[in-house]
């Protein structure tokens, strides 16, 4: 019986799948399947995917399907899924030869919901690799090789890892109940918190088992259209959402939080006209909205690591307040607008 189900949801990488393909080939570990999710791609890569099938039909599972977006392709994908692991390996990014035995080694030992390892951060251009941690260490430390039980203190700390895809292993049940949005991007953010909120153990290697493509145009990092930005707020709306039957963490609302300070400086960036920045702003303001009852439990966390100076934290504490919250969101878009330039 395989352990591990490796997702590699493709659309438009043509260029880039052999290398996927070939590294998840090369693993020291052998008891996996890969799901080759062809998400209705316009280019070639399904020849592709049929020539591996072919050739390694144990190993190799061609799956084809009408473009719903990445969520649709989890989601698929999970549901299908009969390894009481997945993990997913985004085709223009590649898995270290031992990322496999490693983090199953670490899941079986710990009997842990989620394992998660580092990663390497690669560049289109060729240049040297640098290391990432995968998680904030400006804010903790994690420990390695450690158990972290959910409800404790220790906990709270994960949350400051970063929800990407890359280097993390699932227990199927985590995940399976998680509804997926299609069509948009940013659902591996989705995937990352409600099975945090989900699991009962987690475990961290600072071994880097993946290598992640982050310049590729068109990826969520380089991604600055109208839609993309909707993308981001509509999966961080329903990550509330899908959080409250959970019962989340204090530390989960602060960090939704963040999340909606960080899609608030990235929106400058936005490809469009101010009439269309107004419009995403507004919707940015939707999300704020699903926090304002949970000021009480972001506001204490908040003021131990806000870093800004006084006037900001003075605002965003505004910004939670149901009485004020209109107001003070109207006065920072309004300034937003009057900084945008039309691109």
């Amino acid at each position: 019986m395989n352990k591990v189900t490796v997702i590699v949801p493709i659309y438009n990488v043509e260029q880039y799948v052999r290398t996927c393909f070939d590294s998840l080939l090369k693993q020291t570990f052998e008891d996996f399947v890969v799901y080759a999710v062809n998400d209705g791609s316009p280019a070639n890569e399904q020849s592709i995917i049929d020539e591996y099938v072919a050739k390694y039909p144990n190993k190799f599972v061609g799956i084809q399907k009408e473009n719903g977006g990445y969520g649709s392709v989890l989601e698929m994908a999970i549901s299908k899924c009969e390894t009481p692991y997945f993990i997913i390996c985004d085709p223009d990014d590649y898995l270290a030869d031992d990322a496999l035995e490693h983090l199953v080694d670490l899941a079986e030992l710990s009997e842990a919901d989620i394992t998660i390892g580092a990663k390497y951060f690669i560049y289109s251009d060729g240049t040297d690799k640098d290391y990432d941690a995968a998680y904030n260490t400006a804010f903790t430390k994690l420990k390695v090789n450690t158990v972290y039980n959910s409800g404790t203190n220790e906990y709270n700390d994960l949350f400051y890892i970063d929800p990407s895809p890359h280097s993390k292993l699932y227990k199927k049940e985590v995940a399976k109940k998680i509804k997926f949005l299609h069509k948009v991007g940013y659902t591996d953010n989705l995937l990352f918190y409600i099975s945090l909120l989900t699991a009962s153990k987690v475990i961290y290697t600072d071994k880097a088992c993946a290598y992640y493509l982050v310049d590729r145009a068109g990826n969520t990092m380089t991604d600055i259209r109208p839609k993309a930005l909707d993308a981001h707020i509509e999966v961080f709306k329903t990550i509330v959402d899908q959080a409250q039957s959970l019962n989340p963490c204090d530390m989960f609302y602060y960090r939704m939080f963040e999340s909606y300070k960080f899609i608030l400086y990235q929106t400058p960036r936005m490809m469009g006209t101010k009439t269309e920045y107004k419009e995403k702003l507004d919707h940015l303001y939707e999300f704020v909205e699903k926090l304002i009852p949970h000021r009480s439990q972001i506001q204490p966390i908040y003021k131990k690591n806000a870093k800004g100076g006084f006037l900001e934290k003075y605002r965003d504490m505004q910004l939670l307040k149901s009485s004020s919250s209109k107001k003070t969101y109207a006065i920072i878009e309004e300034k937003m607008i009057q900084n945008f330039k039309e691109k």
